[in-house]
């Protein structure tokens, strides 16, 4: 007899559900580098995790509400449609909105 895997948490089907959920599984320390990175590391950030957001909301394996989100959020004058760039720019943008971020220890 075969036992099921434990079913995982639904896969998010908005930019916002993955942006809220990245954000809320990193400790405070990783939120407060990621809030000041600038254009250059983010990019490196992008090149190292793309991958793995793609895999892991399954953007182009079966989450089509996930990829619709993705693809709305297109700007015409972008050339950046990747939906894991997309993704990440969301997180980068919901922590770029608090200016200062406290630390409590």
């Amino acid at each position: 007899m075969m036992y099921e895997k434990p079913n995982k948490r639904p896969l998010p089907k908005t930019v916002d559900e993955v942006a809220d959920l990245l954000i809320s599984d990193l400790p405070p320390a990783e939120i407060e580098v990621l809030s000041r990175l600038g254009t250059d590391e983010f990019l490196e950030l992008y090149d190292s995790v793309a991958d793995y957001l793609l895999d892991e909301f399954k953007v182009w394996t079966g989450n089509n509400a996930l990829l619709a989100s993705c693809l709305q959020r297109v700007d015409p004058g972008d050339s950046a449609t990747d939906p894991a760039m997309i993704i990440l720019r969301r997180v980068w943008q919901k922590l770029a909105e608090f200016p200062e971020i406290v630390i409590i220890t």
